[in-house]
């Protein structure tokens, strides 16, 4: 190994946390600050951390010279701007932002409170399948995603601060999009709010003429083909696949048109761009479902619940096709993932585990489905199974 190869090496996430705290004191913080290396986040005082997973994605992802300027950006993380007390006064700072429908579990069991009033979780409106909706104060230095306690003290209904954010969103500029084919477009803003602009169907529309299909695969991102081909909306999944894994931050695997001026869902009528789309997601379901695992067995174990967290898992096929799996053992009080397929597992007298045949989701719910209660507010859903199905009545 040279010695250019090692300068470029990826930190390990204790490692890295050592650089960020000490460029945060560099930098002037004197606040307290503490690794909580289980859910990779600084905590500074009892109600503000740093959540480091984006940040060592774009450190990782840069150069060595570059990576100055990932710690000068992510520094500003670390200055506390209060929020103002009045909506007057913080109006023209809102802005809507769209966000995973894991985020606001995922600050619910683990991560950061919202910020302005963490009782009633976030100032969260309903969006689509895998999406929802939410209100960011955006100050000079970073984006705080506000808490329904904020609009509560300020008097204000999230209608009405959801049509405030949109005006301010139209008035942050011209539309600035990249043409990557003859019929697909990329948004150039890079300033956050990139897939915020899916809520302005003007702009889209005059970029990607009458009939488009947009995405937003990532908060700095939103693509939009203004053709509904085989061929470019092929193209339009492969370009979201490579925004997810490029950029990180998540936000969306579905594909949108627009209907009487909004966005909705569209299905394509094509199987293999269908197939395609579904594959995208399952990836992304296979990420939520493993960061929800850790957060819930994190939370069970300190409540002292024995209930066990099946994992999500994806494999391929002979045709080239991926599909999930999960597990449902004999006398294990679990959660299950919604998974394409569900291998069942049956323990001897010793404990040992012994594999029983593995059934299609839908088969398992027609046969078993009594025995599987919805778990209260997850998302991704799981469902709680306590008494082992008949496996005859699954064909086993």
């Amino acid at each position: 190994m040279g010695i250019l190869d090692f300068f470029k090496r990826k930190p390990t996430p204790a490692a890295f946390a050592d650089i960020v705290m000490k460029e945060a004191r560099k930098r002037g913080f004197d606040g307290p600050m503490e690794f909580d290396e289980a859910n990779f986040r600084i905590l500074m005082g009892s109600d503000n951390v740093v959540n480091l997973h984006n940040y060592y994605h774009d450190y990782c992802q840069a150069s060595r010279a570059g990576r100055a300027n990932v710690m000068a950006k992510y520094a500003n993380l670390f200055v506390r701007n209060e929020i103002p007390a009045s909506f007057a006064a913080a109006r023209r700072n809102l802005l809507p932002v769209l966000r995973t429908r894991a985020f606001q579990q995922a600050a619910g069991l683990g991560p950061a409170p919202p910020r302005g009033g963490a009782e009633g979780g976030f100032a969260t409106t309903a969006f689509s399948d895998d999406t929802v909706l939410m209100l960011a104060y955006d100050s000079e230095h970073v984006t705080h995603v506000l808490g329904a306690g904020q609009l509560v003290e300020w008097g204000v209904a999230v209608a009405e601060a959801n049509a405030v954010a949109l005006d301010n969103l139209r008035d942050l500029g011209a539309e600035k999009f990249v043409q990557i084919s003859p019929a697909l477009f990329a948004s150039d803003w890079n300033d956050a709010y990139d897939s915020s602009r899916l809520l302005l169907p003007d702009l889209v529309h005059r970029v990607a003429g009458t009939q488009p299909v947009a995405m937003i695969p990532t908060r700095g991102r939103m693509l939009l083909s203004a053709s509904r081909t085989k061929e470019d909306l092929l193209e339009l999944v492969r370009c979201a696949g490579m925004a997810i894994d490029d950029e990180g931050r998540r936000v969306s695997t579905v594909m949108y048109a627009f209907i009487d001026g909004r966005a909705e869902r569209f299905v394509p009528e094509d199987e293999e761009v269908a197939r395609a789309l579904d594959d995208l997601r399952r990836k992304a379901l296979q990420e939520d479902y493993a960061d929800q695992k850790h957060l819930l067995d994190q939370h069970y174990e300190k409540e002292g619940v024995d209930l066990f967290v099946a994992s999500y898992m994806l494999y391929k096929g002979d045709d080239e096709r991926l599909f999930s799996v999960t597990v449902w053992t004999e006398g294990v009080e679990t959660l299950l993932p919604c998974a394409d397929r569900v291998a069942f597992g049956r323990l001897d007298e010793g404990g040992k585990g012994h594999h029983a045949g593995i059934v299609g989701w839908e088969q398992v719910v027609a046969a078993a489905g009594h025995l599987m209660t919805p778990e209260p507010d997850t998302y991704p859903v799981r469902y709680r199974v306590s008494r082992f199905p008949e496996l005859a009545s699954l064909g086993l």
